[in-house]
């Protein structure tokens, strides 16, 4: 099973890793994507670097597992 970005098509092998892709990029087209989800860009980063165990990339990976799937 892998798993593709919703804005620019990147393939990943998990949803782990799309979410790490996903805020790695700084730009308006991943950010407006996020809004569309009810999230910020800032919100994630903050989940992210403030709480325990990951919360801002399993918040994506969640959201990824179920839209991003490609494949088997």
């Amino acid at each position: 099973m892998s798993y593709h970005c919703p804005v620019c098509r990147k393939i990943s092998p998990d949803p782990m890793d799309l979410a790490r892709h996903f805020l790695g990029q700084n730009d308006s087209k991943h950010k407006d994507w996020l809004k569309t989800k009810g999230l910020s860009y800032g919100q994630i980063v903050i989940l992210q670097v403030t709480e325990f165990g990951n919360k801002g990339y399993e918040t994506l990976a969640e959201i990824f597992e179920k839209e991003a799937k490609v494949g088997d």
